[in-house]
């Protein structure tokens, strides 16, 4: 992956830090795919009637710590193992209430939150004010994955000041067990979105005094539906505290193996999808299939100091000559959908469909746009971190073939990218369920209008107020296309005739809570 302009980042400096985390999370992923896992054959066992369990397949997570998951399986189980301020309709995307009885404010800037009565943990411990607080500065404290959303997406206030540090949060002020306060650098009227986020999941009391993360990252207590029994390297056993049926999280980070799991009958859900398989996916698994619209996109970005690529019909050019389908279909093997906007499409509240249309592939439009334009002195070096190489390389022989531009392609560190005077490969990903949500990571590469009506679309009175500004923000940035969006990503899930209860959202990912067996 590029440099990323996530909702979370990793400095404390709010435009700086959204360039810089999204390539953590890919080497992250990347270290945890190297875990191996048994056969496929141990997967016999869960059809044992006396242990009719639900098996999932999944690659490993890196952590279980809530305020360190930095993956779709980590975010998946935590979905189970805890119940957050708020959760998202899968429908929707809509945040609604969960743990939080209320989360409200006066001005978007100072909010209060209200735990509902009688929330308990799963070693029985009360679920309090602290319970948030608590693990919100330790997550801080520790420099985990989430604290960029508290820092730089919420702008908590004084909680840049406690990164990496045995410090406390002005922001943060527990009014009594069930309420506390929380205030903001500035307005955000996403804030009560942002909270289904795992960094704003609760701790028990017992961890929050003794910090010993690793002992709680093997064997977690949350206080959600489902506990963890089990979690190491193979995979994660999860039962409600009640008792009842077991769900096994198994480690498999192959997606073919999965894919066959389920086709065997030995596993009840894969998570992934072979690009092999895809055209073959219907039939397989007719109606047992679901593609999730993914909240990370993909951009080509031009920075100021590329003079030479400054003009906007060059850009737009650029973006007529690219078939993205082509790319997403051929290279990326299906792992990703075609861009047709600059908000991801699983930023269900408020996106509008299909608006770019100079992401459409028109090879006559783009000749005829860059014979307006110009063109280009000189060649253009498209630079990219080693994860890009596959769909540049594709972009770059679509520019060659369709406008004969001499495009060049060059692998790059981070740092470097940053520095770049020509294109480079950028990605983001959307803090919350809102379009400001995705565009806000890319306020630095907008110019004044577009930065003001994002600006705005912030500090808006409702989440609904926020739309046509950050609409408008999108047009702007789309005509005069600083960041060209290239594809989205997504996730592909098949499971078995058995198995029932299949839902998923693009912000937690499968709902492990709801599945069942078929009687």
């Amino acid at each position: 992956m590029g440099p990323g302009l996530p909702g979370h980042a990793e400095h404390a400096d709010t435009r700086e830090a959204r360039l810089k985390s999204a390539p953590r999370t890919a080497a992250l992923l990347t270290g945890a795919m190297l875990v191996l896992v048994g056969p496929i054959a141990g997967f016999t066992l869960l059809r044992d009637p006396a242990d009719p369990r639900i098996s999932v397949g999944a690659a490993p997570a890196a952590t279980l710590v809530p305020g360190d998951v930095r993956d779709r399986t980590g975010r998946m189980i935590a979905g189970a193992v805890w119940t957050g301020l708020v959760a998202y309709d899968a429908a929707t995307g809509v945040p609604a209430d969960a743990a939080a009885e209320s989360v409200t404010s006066p001005d978007r800037r100072v909010w209060t939150v209200r735990l509902r009565p009688g929330g308990r943990f799963h070693d029985g411990s009360p679920v309090t004010a602290r319970s948030f607080t608590g693990a919100w500065t330790s997550v801080l404290n520790e420099n985990w994955h989430g604290a960029p959303l508290l820092t730089d997406v919420a702008g908590i206030k004084g909680a840049a000041r406690a990164v990496g540090r045995s410090a406390g949060v002005a922001g943060l002020k527990v009014e009594d067990d069930r309420t506390f306060e929380v205030t903001l650098d500035r307005p955000l009227n996403g804030f009560r979105a942002l909270l289904g986020d795992p960094a704003f999941l609760p701790m028990p009391e017992s961890v929050l005094r003794s910090r010993d993360w690793a002992s709680y990252g093997r064997l977690p207590i949350g206080n959600g539906p489902y506990r963890v029994r089990s979690h190491d390297t193979s995979g994660t056993v999860l039962r409600r505290p009640a008792g009842g049926r077991e769900i096994v999280v198994e480690a498999i980070p192959d997606a073919a193996r999965q894919y066959a799991a389920v086709e065997a009958g030995d596993l009840d859900l894969a998570t992934q999808v072979p690009p092999g398989r895809h055209a073959s996916m219907d039939t397989d698994f007719r109606g047992r299939h679901l593609a999730l619209p993914g909240r990370t996109t993909t951009y080509l970005v031009f920075p100021e100091r590329a003079e030479h690529l400054s003009s906007p019909a060059l850009r737009q050019a650029m973006s007529m000559a690219i078939d993205r389908s082509a790319v997403t279909e051929g290279p990326l093997g299906h792992q990703a959908s075609p861009a047709n906007a600059l908000v991801p499409p699983g930023v269900l509240p408020g996106r509008r469909e299909g608006q770019c249309r100079l992401c459409v592939h028109d090879s006559k439009a783009a000749t005829a746009a860059l014979a307006d334009a110009g063109g280009p002195t000189g060649p253009v070096t498209i630079r990219y971190e080693a994860g890009d190489a596959a769909g540049v390389t594709a972009v770059a022989g679509q520019l060659r073939k369709e406008l004969k531009l001499d495009v060049r392609t060059r692998p790059a560190e981070p740092a470097e990218l940053r520095g770049a005077d020509g294109p480079f490969v950028l990605h983001t990903t959307a803090a919350y369920p809102a379009p400001v949500a995705a565009l806000a990571p890319l306020l630095e590469l907008a110019d004044g209008y577009a930065s003001d009506l994002i600006d705005e679309a912030e500090r808006a009175a409702t989440p609904e107020e926020a739309v046509t500004p950050a609409r408008l923000a999108e047009t702007a940035l789309l005509r005069d296309m600083p960041a060209m969006p290239l594809w989205s990503s997504h996730e592909h899930l098949v499971w078995s005739e058995r198995l029932r209860g299949v839902s998923a959202e693009p912000f937690t990912g499968l709902h492990l809570d709801r599945l069942a067996l078929k009687e």
